[in-house]
């Protein structure tokens, strides 16, 4: 529609993913270079990670265009399928025939015959699996074994596994050790900087036949702010303001034309007015794939693998003789809390308020909370840090009541239509309004002004168990059930009274594990995990909190005695 309009031969933003428009950032060149280094070199699996839209489907498909003919190579988009019918995938992809009746034994036999054979002629075998994370844990011990394919000295089949950052923690459960000792060469792929955001927009119009610049600087900073640098989320952003630009018949696009595109997008009327719950599923849907940049290096000491200093899904273990931490064990204050003016005559100006250091000062605020001081304690990075206390960094991109939910002081980032960016820590959630820690004081602010410059990632400090274990379901028994039974216990009021301390997790303690997060909104699967387990300490009043938890506890006591 708006291609004529600007002089273009092609939509330079469409969202599927067209290897001719690759851009190669320094991150995604170093990332197709790993997948490289699989094909050609790698002994084992290569492992790519990377949030939603940050283009590793097009770097797939980039490197397939970029093999020899000797290279033969099967890509499976969709994960969801039982052992034997991956085998079955993986036939199709690879033009080998199989009877419908095929058994797995049929299968491997078959496919071992043709991997021979390929090798004896000079030919090499390629799997992608991409979406990986969504593969079953049945279906990843079959891929493992697949590399057992192999002659006296060389891999038959080479696999390269891609997926969202849970893959990570998929990979991390005991049960896939063998798989995970396995990988050779990984990689987490990170968003464009707005460096390469500019560029990244300026490379895809150029290649659909733009003769000059259609996007002024500041309308790519915006966009940049608005789409965290997710490649995905820049093309929807710039194929609405290409859109809008045509309707205004504008020749160029100006921040005025993003902002409206992003109203748009988002479905909002106005960005200063308060969303709807509509508008929030959909500004929901818009922030969930954003992964910070400019501010992850502070957390975690690799772009490598992304979740390293996070806890995976374990549940928890503890010795015997370990007891539940009293309740309110840490201050509620903070140590450098002043109090807030809750009626100012005139509402502070957030901007104006913004520290410069904002990188320390938010750290120095947010242990300061746990009772911490930041600059004593040895580390490169704040969640190195943390782990020494042992505490653990939780990363997470959503809305206000996602940050209610883990109900922790949290730290996020403002971005300006600067582009600059300040790191913040909130300390208290109440009603339509949180209060931010800055430059030593607390200052209260409507949620709506702060959304106009937050883009929905947080982070949050928590204690996690002391030794790693699987993740906690019915029919597992050792010392940590009892912690979960106990955490229950304290949450329902049910200190004193009669009740088991049994190590088995019984489908009677199921039961009211799926209670406790169906009120707490939560995946009810009966299933203790990471988000399960924070739940349980928070509102067992373990640690510095972001609001009163009394009227939650009743509520869930209610409830559960209904």
């Amino acid at each position: 529609m708006y291609t004529a309009h600007f002089g273009l031969n092609a939509a330079p933003f469409s969202i599927t993913p067209d290897p001719h428009y690759l851009y190669l950032s320094g991150r995604h060149r170093e990332a197709l270079a790993h997948l490289l280094y699989g094909v050609n070199e790698g002994p084992g699996f290569v492992l790519l990670t990377g949030e939603v839209g940050t283009g590793k489907t097009t770097l797939c498909r980039s490197l397939i265009e970029q093999l020899p003919e000797t290279v033969d190579v099967a890509l499976l988009l969709n994960p969801r399928l039982s052992s034997m019918e991956l085998l079955a995938a993986l036939f199709d992809e690879l033009r080998i025939y199989y009877e419908p009746d095929y058994t797995l034994k049929y299968f491997i036999d078959t496919l071992s015959s043709y991997l021979l054979t390929a090798h004896t002629v000079g030919h090499r075998t390629v799997l992608i699996l991409d979406e990986a994370q969504n593969l079953s844990e049945e279906v990843l011990e079959q891929v493992r074994l697949l590399t057992n394919l192999e002659t006296s000295n060389q891999k038959l089949l080479q696999i390269i596994l891609v997926g969202q950052p849970e893959l990570n923690k998929l990979l991390k459960q005991n049960n896939l050790r063998q798989l995970a000792q396995r990988i050779t060469a990984r990689y987490h792929l990170l968003p464009l900087s707005l460096k390469d955001t500019q560029a990244y927009i300026n490379h895809r119009l150029a290649i659909s036949g733009a003769k000059t610049p259609l996007f002024t600087d500041a309308a790519m900073r915006l966009i940049y702010r608005h789409s965290g640098g997710v490649p995905r989320l820049i093309n929807i952003l710039c194929d609405r303001a290409l859109l809008g630009g045509y309707v205004k018949g504008q020749n160029q696009i100006d921040p005025q034309i993003v902002r409206k595109g992003v109203q748009e997008v988002r479905g909002e009327n106005n960005l200063s007015e308060r969303r709807s719950p509509l508008s929030w599923v959909m500004a929901a849907i818009f922030t969930i794939s954003l992964l910070v940049g400019g501010w992850m290096w502070w957390f975690f000491p690799s772009d490598i693998v992304f979740f390293d200093q996070t806890t995976v899904e374990n549940g928890l273990s503890l010795s015997p003789d370990t007891q539940v931490a009293p309740e309110n064990p840490l201050p509620e204050k903070p140590l450098d809390s002043v109090p807030v003016n809750e009626s100012p005559s005139v509402p502070p100006n957030l901007l104006d308020l913004l520290p410069q250091n904002t990188t320390e000062s938010a750290f120095v605020s947010l242990f300061s909370r746990w009772k911490l001081d930041y600059t004593s304690l040895v580390g490169d990075k704040a969640c190195q840090r943390a782990e020494t206390q042992g505490l653990t960094c939780l990363f997470r991109t959503g809305n206000w009541e996602d940050m209610r939910r883990f109900n922790r002081p949290a730290v996020i980032e403002l971005v300006t239509d600067e582009a600059k960016q300040y790191l913040v820590v909130v300390t208290r959630l109440q009603n339509n309004a949180a209060t931010l820690a800055l430059s030593g004081k607390t200052v209260e602010f409507p949620t709506e002004t702060i959304n106009e410059y937050w883009l929905g990632q947080f982070l949050v400090l928590w204690q996690p168990p002391t030794l790693p274990v699987p993740v906690l379901q019915a029919g597992i028994s050792n010392e940590s059930v009892i912690w979960i039974r106990k955490l229950l216990d304290e949450i329902e009021g049910l200190r004193g009274e009669p009740h088991t301390l049994s190590p088995l997790f019984d489908y009677a303690l199921r039961r009211r594990v799926i209670a406790f997060q169906r009120q707490q909104k939560l995946d009810p699967d009966g299933i203790v995990g990471e988000r399960t387990l924070l739940a349980l300490q928070s509102l067992a009043g373990l640690g510095p909190r972001l609001f009163d938890l009394r009227s939650d506890r009743s509520s869930f006591v209610h409830r559960v005695q209904e």
